[in-house]
């Protein structure tokens, strides 16, 4: 499943954060979610699960301020099955790392925590999408109690997690926005996102290949001020599994004036709300 929906699919493939103290988050990363150093330079540190591939920048930066509004709602983590998720739990109790919650998606399992610059984190596991329930290319999700007795119960508790397991992907981003409607329309129209859930109010979900979603965008807390000049999230990069799609949307940009710069990390470009990205195949 992993790879059909994150290989063979526009999906977001490694996300820069802004972290005040990169001491403490690195201490986060490393020992409360299991992620490994895979570079360190005088700008970032690139974490991994695989040492290969890179899912996530920390760059410092001291004048962040956690209270203020975020271009980012909550990026996802997801892991191979139930049983690592189950891990994962375990892991959480053992150390005794606290939750904001967790939920049943019908799609999906998922446990919510936050890092300390208050960064929303989903870590989750998909469900089977023979049992998703989709109808007209749209996928229907909900937030359901979480079956904690069930998901502790996949594993026993000497089946203890030291690290991520190497097959973990970013599931998929949510991003805080100001005008839903012209983000909608340039992750629809521009990148190449299709619309699979608008069920819940002032939110939208988008995927590539029919998955539930690699991207969702909210409009819950508009402040746009706090969401321009505070950002915390600095930057993300949305991978393209083939050339056409990649071309066709370098075709998008130009016919619609919207600049862009080609780069080593891929081509840059900003959303309708100003937030960077890196295109790349």
């Amino acid at each position: 499943m992993n790879y059909y929906y994150h290989q063979d699919a526009i999906h977001v493939s490694r996300v820069d954060l802004l972290v005040k103290d990169l001491k403490k988050s690195l201490n986060f990363y490393l020992n409360d979610l299991g992620f490994s150093i895979l570079n360190e330079t005088n700008e970032y540190t690139s974490l991994t699960t695989n040492y290969k591939h890179e899912l996530i920048r920390l760059y410092e930066d001291k004048s962040i301020d956690k209270n203020n509004n975020m271009n980012i709602y909550h990026f996802a983590l997801l892991l191979p099955s139930r049983k690592d998720l189950s891990k994962f739990l375990h892991h959480l109790i053992a150390k005794q790392i606290p939750i904001d919650g967790a939920a049943d998606h019908l799609v999906s399992e998922a446990i919510y925590l936050r890092d300390p610059d208050d960064i929303g984190i989903e870590v989750a596991c998909d469900k089977d999408d023979n049992y998703w329930n989709i109808k007209d290319n749209l996928i229907k999700m909900d937030s359901l109690p979480f079956d904690y007795k069930g998901v502790y119960y996949e594993t026993d508790e000497l089946e203890i997690l030291t690290n991520l397991p190497v097959e973990t992907v970013i599931g998929h981003l949510h991003l805080q926005v100001n005008d839903l409607s012209k983000a909608k329309d340039f992750y629809h129209e521009i990148i190449g996102f299709n619309i699979t859930n608008e069920d819940i109010y002032n939110a939208v979900f988008m995927s590539d290949k029919n998955y539930h979603h690699h991207l969702a965008l909210n409009s819950w807390s508009r402040n746009k001020k706090a969401i321009t000049d505070h950002p915390a999230m600095k930057a993300f990069t949305l991978s393209y599994p083939t050339c056409e799609k990649y071309l066709k949307t370098i075709n998008k940009l130009e016919k619609n004036n919207i600049s862009y710069q080609e780069t080593a990390e891929g081509v840059f470009v900003k959303d309708s709300e100003n937030t960077e990205i890196y295109l790349k195949i």
